[in-house]
């Protein structure tokens, strides 16, 4: 024999391996290639495609140069496998075979495992060089792959009966599954994104579910805080309460900036009375710079501003307390009895009133003083037709500026 490594040729197998393996690896238009490279002759209509493979398989099973050649293919074409199936195990094989392990050989392909199993099936040489074979695994194969046979025409029978008409051919129906197949994964990755949406949506609808209960309590509180809001308007007096409030808001925000003016000046005025404090308290200062400043625009005599405020008695209600004995020296240096009230209401207005009553002339800071003193004051001085200065600001500056101011009136 021209192979010596043990090795069946293709033309010592069955005749029925010969055909499946012949059958398996060559389609149409591979049985034509091959005929054209064997340069054999073959009609070209369909019909005769049986004929074609029953005349490679009498080639094959004669050796000859053809059957050599088309060996070599097959050995070339089962190359990627022949690793994976140098030892067969028969016990697997025989599973396999029969669909009951159909991973012992995932990804080979039964012609190959078919070449292999009757290459290195149960044969033996003689020292003639001649087989002794028993036969038995590639009758076994034989056996199986009829049965397998079977149930494949079945089902493509069954296919063939429930496809398109325009589907006929094996390379058809396979297109036709592959493209289930692709379709079938593409809607089981749809089904898995919408099967997570569906979950993000539970976890939406949860989450505005706990708002929407969070929000009712809130709106359950606010209710409840506007039916008290409600009772209080009314207890303070109904809608108008809105709108005094708001007045006395603006109110309060104009004596609020009037305050900051008028510390600022108050400031600027202490520092100049400190610097004059000792002039004016040495009892010159009706005959000087004050005399001066309030008889000027008139013509005067100083000496005539300080005989002017003679018995003239003053009373000062509010202001800093701390300075009451500075508002009585500057008094009296103008020749004034002098009356000091912190603007405190605690006694009503009867002590204001009595103040006023004794006293010839008023003066009432606004900056430093309540509300209640102010109206006082003024509705006591109309009253009794006393005079009345409301000053801008609580410092001795402008007290002194009063005081002259009412020492050129006369």
């Amino acid at each position: 024999m021209e192979n010596g490594n043990g090795k069946r040729r293709i033309w010592e197998f069955k005749s029925y391996t010969i055909n499946r393996i012949l059958g398996l690896c060559f389609d149409e238009s591979g049985l034509k290639r091959l005929f054209k490279e064997l340069k054999l002759n073959y009609t070209p209509q369909g019909s005769a495609l049986p004929e074609m493979y029953q005349q490679l398989a009498q080639i094959c099973r004669t050796q000859s140069s053809h059957a050599k050649r088309v060996e070599k293919i097959l050995e070339k074409q089962f190359a990627p496998h022949k690793k994976d199936l140098a030892t067969l195990d028969l016990q697997k094989l025989y599973a396999f075979l029969a669909g009951e392990n159909r991973t012992a050989f995932k990804g080979i392909p039964i012609a190959a495992i078919i070449w292999f199993g009757a290459r290195n099936g149960d044969t033996n040489r003689d020292k003639d060089g001649n087989f002794n074979e028993s036969g038995e695994l590639e009758t076994t194969i034989s056996m199986t792959l009829q049965l397998r046979e079977y149930q494949a025409l079945r089902f493509h029978d069954e296919l063939i009966q429930n496809l398109p008409e325009s589907i006929d051919k094996a390379e058809d129906i396979i297109k036709v599954l592959n493209d289930a197949r692709d379709s079938n994964v593409k809607l089981q990755r749809r089904c898995e994104r919408l099967e997570q949406k569906k979950e993000e949506l539970i976890s939406e609808r949860e989450t505005i579910k706990s708002d929407k209960i969070g929000l009712v309590h809130d709106l359950d509180d606010q209710k409840r805080l506007n039916d008290q809001l409600v009772r209080r308007v009314e207890g303070l007096g109904g809608e108008t309460t809105f709108e005094d409030l708001n007045a006395m808001k603006t109110e309060i925000e104009f004596f609020r900036e009037e305050i900051k003016r008028l510390n600022k000046e108050n400031a600027e005025l202490m520092k100049l009375y400190v610097s004059e404090s000792d002039y004016m308290l040495s009892g010159r200062a009706n005959t000087g710079m004050e005399a001066q400043l309030a008889c000027s625009g008139r013509n005067c005599n100083p000496l005539e501003v300080e005989t002017q405020l003679n018995d003239v008695s003053v009373a000062y209600v509010g202001g800093v307390e701390s300075l009451e004995s500075s508002y009585k020296d500057l008094a009296q240096s103008f020749g004034c009895p002098f009356c000091y009230h912190g603007g405190h209401c605690e006694r009503g207005k009867r002590e204001i009133e009595g103040i006023v009553e004794r006293n010839d002339v008023i003066f009432c800071p606004v900056d430093i003083n309540s509300h209640n003193a102010c109206r006082m004051v003024k509705e006591a001085c109309k009253l009794r037709n006393k005079s009345c200065y409301f000053l801008r600001s609580s410092g001795l500056s402008a007290f002194k500026k009063s005081l002259m101011t009412l020492a050129v009136e006369g």
